[in-house]
């Protein structure tokens, strides 16, 4: 690195990350071959590996003693910065491996015409699939964006505030990177504890922050984000908080999530009228009218909680409306053709694998609630079983069950069956589990089942060589269950018997004869019970 005419700080605090610090420094190699870069680590009391690792990367290395204070200790680095800009990273992030348009940026006069940067953020979520990855650009699992500011000139003397979630100033003009991405997996924490204390310490020092400003938008949509830790009490207080400064702070950027956050909760807690005429303002405030779309972003949620609500209000026709519209903005999520501006503030909350599955699911109910099984029969045929989730496939099965037998819907277990059997078969266990939760209703149904409707769907699943098998496997099992209740309901008699002739020798024969009229109830054509009985009964 050459310490003159250095164009880019990278700078981090750490404490005790060995787990993940090397794989982010090692991503940052690429970058400082390009442009002339330096790397500043600020630890804060580690007792690992993480010193160690950062000197053999780091240009400086810095210490700060912990004072429960995330902008002191990240100002820190700042202070001791000399590039032109200054970028922001964390240890558990990891640089995309194409940094063209980075490169690109630092090496023409583009970068002069503006203040700072976003950067797309992909949480990664699912733990297990993040340990089976060597670099996190490999993973595919569930995730979310958030576009934080994470670069800034140098020379408007850029600081972070907040002691916790904290953040530079924004100053327009912003630039936005479109193929920079910044991969994270702080998130995906299996350890409950971890999670808890995580919690516990965000909550603690945003509860702080907000003592000082009680009109702090920034830091109460943050602390919401902690429900979990958060006495209940406190929670709702926070909420009608919320709800009072997204109305009188219309301009404030974290208004948009404010309303969904807000409205969810109203859905969550079975206050569907509120939640409705919270999104319905949400609508007439930031969409209606061809307003700037950026407002999509948290439109999504909006769409979801309405469907939601609707549906348990039983408009089906008017939560279909809302699910298309839902339907419609994830897609275009999904192919990033949305305004993610507003990821600067948060991420949406109902855009994972899992949220969509939900709403399609819904959107069959509504087709079955409105007797429309032709419609309902089209959906379930689009729906990728081999790709779902594990609540995704139980629904969407369930809704085949619901739905097989009437013509107009076209659905066959014939069909869908070899699909549920192999996925009890799967190497994921959730899913595993789900497919084995489906079985055990489907069982539970046909057990059921008049004659003529039992025979028409064990013919149906009798088509595929699983569904034969699993019939004779299912078979099997049952004659062995029935074998095992016979024998331990004959081994209950002749107890019986002992202790009811034990209380004849005993000349306690009205309680014998009690004992006997119960077991004759099962066993009515039993002789030596006829017999007792006739015997007792004189």
């Amino acid at each position: 690195m050459e310490q003159d005419n250095i164009v880019l700080s990278i700078c981090m605090i750490v404490k005790n990350e060995e787990r993940c610090l090397e794989r982010c420094l090692k991503s940052l190699i690429p970058l400082k071959e390009k442009i002339n870069c330096e790397i500043i680590v600020t630890d804060t009391g580690s007792t690992d590996n993480s010193i160690e690792i950062a000197k053999k990367y780091a240009d400086k290395l810095l210490y700060f003693e912990w004072c429960n204070d995330f902008a002191a200790a990240r100002n820190v680095g700042l202070e001791q910065a000399k590039g032109k800009w200054i970028m922001s990273i964390d240890a558990d992030e990891e640089l995309t491996e194409d940094i063209s348009e980075l490169v690109t940026f630092f090496t023409n006069e583009e970068n002069y015409r503006y203040n700072g940067c976003l950067v797309k953020l992909k949480n990664c979520m699912n733990a297990e699939m993040c340990k089976q990855c060597q670099s996190l650009r490999e993973y595919i699992g569930s995730s979310n964006y958030f576009a934080p500011y994470r670069m800034f000139r140098a020379d408007l003397h850029p600081r972070f505030q907040g002691i916790i979630h904290e953040a530079v100033t924004m100053i327009e003009p912003i630039y936005t990177f479109e193929n920079i991405v910044l991969y994270h997996d702080g998130y995906a924490i299996e350890n409950k504890s971890k999670i808890e204390q995580k919690g516990q310490r965000n909550a603690s020092l945003l509860e702080k922050e907000i003592k000082q400003n009680m009109h702090d938008l920034r830091a109460i949509t943050h602390i919401l984000r902690e429900e979990k830790v958060l006495k209940k009490e406190v929670y709702e207080n926070l909420i009608a908080l919320t709800e009072k400064l997204m109305y009188e702070q219309k301009r404030n950027m974290f208004v948009p999530y404010s309303f969904a956050k807000v409205a969810d909760y109203y859905s969550q807690n079975g206050k569907h009228e509120k939640s409705l005429t919270i999104c319905q303002d949400y609508i007439k405030q930031f969409t209606d009218n061809n307003k700037n779309n950026i407002y999509q972003l948290f439109e999504m949620d909006i769409r979801f909680i309405q469907s939601k609500c609707l549906f348990v209000q039983k408009q089906y026709q008017l939560a279909l409306k809302m699910i298309e519209r839902y339907l419609y903005l994830i897609d275009k999520y999904e192919k990033q053709e949305l305004p993610l501006d507003l990821l600067r503030t948060a991420s949406p909350m109902y855009v994972q694998q899992g949220a969509k599955e939900y709403i399609q699911s819904l959107q069959v109910a509504c087709y079955i609630e409105l007797h429309d099984f032709k419609k309902a029969g089209e959906c379930i045929k689009q729906f990728h079983f081999e790709k779902a989730t594990p609540g995704g496939f139980y629904s969407f099965f369930m809704s085949i069950i619901r739905i097989q037998h009437i013509p107009e819907a076209n659905i066959s277990l014939a069909e869908y069956y070899p699909i549920l059997s192999r996925a009890m078969k799967h190497e994921n266990k959730d899913l595993q589990n789900s497919a084995k939760d489906v079985f055990d209703m489907l069982q539970a149904y046909i057990k059921n089942l008049p004659a003529h409707l039992k025979e028409h769907i064990l013919k149906q699943i009798s088509c595929s060589e699983e569904g034969r098998q699993d019939l004779k496997e299912l078979e099997e099992k049952q004659q062995q269950e029935r074998q095992k209740a016979k024998q331990q309901l004959d081994k209950v008699i002749e107890d019986t018997k002992k202790t009811i002739k034990d209380l004849i020798e005993q000349d306690m024969k009205d309680k014998a004869l009690d004992l006997v009229m119960q077991i004759q109830k099962i066993m009515p054509e039993d002789m030596e019970i006829k017999e007792l009985m006739k015997t007792l009964s004189k």
